[in-house]
């Protein structure tokens, strides 16, 4: 039976690319990066909140809020491109963000 490797473990074994784009084709699917930007925006965004994976109330994370507000809009994993993926406008998402946040935060 074929061992099943983490994305980490992947990771280590990419070439030392600095093509982030082809570094990442090299691990993953055409159908594995949509997927991963879905998760990651959905629960980056619940975490940046305060909302945990079971519903719960926890501490808004910082370092998620961070990652929204990134100006690292190129990286294939970044906040700017998974709203791309699903054709929503990124500047107009983190817009409504800012003020959910400061209506929830506030």
């Amino acid at each position: 039976m074929e061992q099943q490797l983490s994305l980490l473990d992947m990771l280590e074994g990419v070439d030392g690319s600095t093509d982030p784009e082809s570094s990442i084709k090299e691990i993953l699917s055409e159908e594995d990066i949509p997927i991963i930007r879905e998760n990651l925006i959905v629960e980056t965004v619940k975490s940046a909140f305060g909302i945990s994976r079971g519903g719960q109330n926890r501490k808004p994370s910082d370092e998620a809020w961070e990652w929204i507000l990134s100006d690292d809009c190129e990286l294939p994993f970044s906040f700017t491109q998974c709203c791309n993926e699903f054709g929503a406008d990124p500047e107009t998402m983190l817009d409504w963000l800012r003020w959910y946040r400061r209506k929830l935060l506030g």
